[in-house]
């Protein structure tokens, strides 16, 4: 069974900060999938969708008429779908998540998409109602099987499904995560009965689906036609400090939560090693220049 309780707890307590600390870089690498998926869906609509990574940038991508992005979380993909699609829902299971994205559907005046409160492997939605499913690692909490099957009922035919996910470790979180954990392996943290529950789970998603060949095959498997899966670096994200990419990994309420249970003198020591840790890699106007490995995935219904 999905943890449905322990994503809500996860998330309920990542909300106050996704915004200010974390949605920064998923933006940027949102934008990036976006930016994909027109050129897939361009290709796609021509009859010519040979291979989504090898696609030129140019080209207008179709307008899309109803589009869904599911875990969408504050809405940072939906946000970017909008702008090729005539109306986007975007799902996902975590109201303060979806509080968070309304507030930026507001300051951005986007009046074309929708937030829906839903359990991606049950959706309230009809077979065959959207042209364009995407999603911006929104599917790492689910479990693999149902949630791809009810992503191909609700797909029309021959249309896609453009997903990313994390792949394996960069040099730049690899350094990061060595050093917070010499300050915090031996710290306990008090989290909420669900929270620690789904923390020290393991993960479905990740159990089953490991490299882009898993990917292939678990998209396959639940029903699509074509399906294509890639890992690589495929963006850029800037940082303009070291200070911020260590804000956004600490955005994360896995990091906090024992970040915020060490002293004051160890929070100190913690902020300083790694400042000395992450600064040799920085840019010479001091920007920190993320590249982390994903699997991206285009499927054809």
């Amino acid at each position: 069974m999905s943890n449905l309780d322990g994503v809500r707890a996860l998330y309920a307590q990542t909300a106050p900060h996704y915004e200010t600390a974390i949605s920064p870089a998923m933006g940027a690498l949102a934008r990036s999938l976006a930016a994909w998926m027109a050129r897939c869906v361009r290709e796609n609509a021509n009859g010519s969708l040979h291979d989504p990574f090898d696609l030129a940038a140019s080209g207008t991508c179709p307008s899309v008429r109803l589009a869904l992005d599911v875990g969408t979380g504050s809405g940072v993909l939906a946000r970017r779908m909008a702008g090729f699609a005539r109306q986007v829902i975007a799902v996902d299971v975590s109201a303060p998540m979806l509080a968070e994205g309304q507030a930026a559907l507001h300051r951005e005046r986007r009046a074309n998409v929708r937030l829906v409160l839903g359990d991606v492997h049950r959706l309230p939605f009809r077979a065959a109602a959207f042209d364009l499913i995407g999603a911006s690692f929104g599917l790492n909490h689910t479990l693999p099987r149902r949630s791809l099957r009810e992503l191909v009922r609700l797909l029309r035919p021959n249309c896609l499904l453009c997903c990313q996910e994390w792949g394996g470790r960069d040099e730049l979180s690899g350094l990061f995560g060595e050093t917070f954990s010499a300050y915090t392996d031996s710290v306990e943290v008090d989290a909420a009965p669900a929270l620690s529950a789904y923390l020290e789970a393991p993960c479905a998603w990740q159990t089953h689906l490991q490299d882009a060949e898993d990917y292939y095959s678990a998209f396959k498997a639940a029903g699509f036609a074509l399906v294509w899966a890639q890992e690589a670096v495929f963006t850029t994200v800037r940082f303009p400090s070291v200070d911020a990419f260590i804000a956004y990994k600490l955005g994360w309420v896995t990091r906090r939560l024992r970040y915020e249970a060490l002293s004051e003198a160890a929070r100190r020591a913690c902020d300083a090693a790694l400042r000395a840790t992450l600064a040799p890699h920085c840019a010479p106007d001091g920007a920190l220049l993320w590249q982390p490995p994903l699997i991206r995935v285009c499927a054809v219904r």
